[in-house]
């Protein structure tokens, strides 16, 4: 009974090894383009879990963080809970997501020039890849619209951004900034803007005005969505950053707005 056991186990450990043997030369021989992305996964897990079958595991991944790119986002504890996912294949899958986020980062051009929305949001939307808890970021420009600052202004709950909205305006100032734009994310929702962000939005427009910066848009991220909350709800009326007729420039600015999906390749420029 043993010696059967044993046999089988054996048999079992030569099904996985040809299996992943045929899977790396077809990888080498057609490229990814043939794969389902599970099956990539699949192979991907092949450098953490060295014998069991990753096909299953791959399934669960995708499954239960709602596709690829919430999986490259997630944490590497929540990664860990998946059944079949180990230390190692978190860690793994963890590194990935840092990598891709840094690949987008990499391909920034340096101080470009943001003049519409389609801009505002390709330049920002990489920087939240991989990024499973809300942040807010600040792009100022100057009146030629050239990039001048760029940064975190929190983590958190957008409740926490409320105290930044004058530590906003002062920085905005300092750095004589003509327009700002802001950013924050809903990593587990969808691009939908609730009372809190309409509030943190009125706040921190008024903070601006009051050091004479525009704030030009604040920019919802979720769901691969990207939203625009002062077009939508501001009551506001908002004057041009470059001294031009304001309904010229904010007509320019939402020209053929893309505010839908995108998908992780879209955001790498793949």
């Amino acid at each position: 009974m043993e010696k059967n056991c044993k046999r089988g186990t054996q048999m079992e450990k030569n099904v996985h090894a040809n299996h992943r043997e045929r899977m790396r030369q077809r990888y080498l021989m057609q490229g990814p383009d043939g794969f389902a992305t599970h099956e990539l996964l699949e192979m991907l897990l092949y450098y953490s879990i060295p014998r069991s079958d990753t096909n299953d595991v791959a399934h669960r991944l995708l499954e239960e963080n709602r596709g690829l790119i919430g999986m490259m986002s997630a944490d590497i504890n929540a990664l860990g809970l998946t059944e079949g996912v180990g230390e190692k294949s978190a860690m793994l899958l963890s590194l990935v997501g840092d990598l891709l986020r840094r690949a987008a980062i990499e391909q920034r051009p340096e101080m470009p020039k943001i003049g519409t929305f389609n801009q505002a949001r390709g330049f920002i939307e990489p920087y939240y890849v991989g990024v499973d808890v809300e942040r807010v970021y600040v792009l100022a420009l100057d009146n030629g619209m050239r990039v001048i600052d760029f940064y975190i202004a929190c983590e958190g709950s957008i409740n926490e951004a409320y105290p930044i909205a004058g530590s906003i305006a002062r920085r905005s100032l300092l750095k004589n900034a003509s327009g700002v734009i802001i950013a924050h994310n809903h990593p587990d929702g969808f691009a939908i803007a609730t009372s809190q962000d309409r509030d943190f939005t009125s706040k921190l427009e008024q903070a601006l005005k009051l050091v004479g910066v525009v704030m030009m848009e604040h920019l919802l991220f979720g769901g691969g969505s990207c939203i625009p909350i002062l077009q939508e709800h501001s009551c506001m009326l908002r004057s041009s950053p470059t001294g031009e007729d304001t309904d010229t420039f904010y007509d320019r600015f939402y020209a053929n707005m893309e505010t839908g999906k995108r998908e992780l390749s879209e955001l790498l420029g793949m």
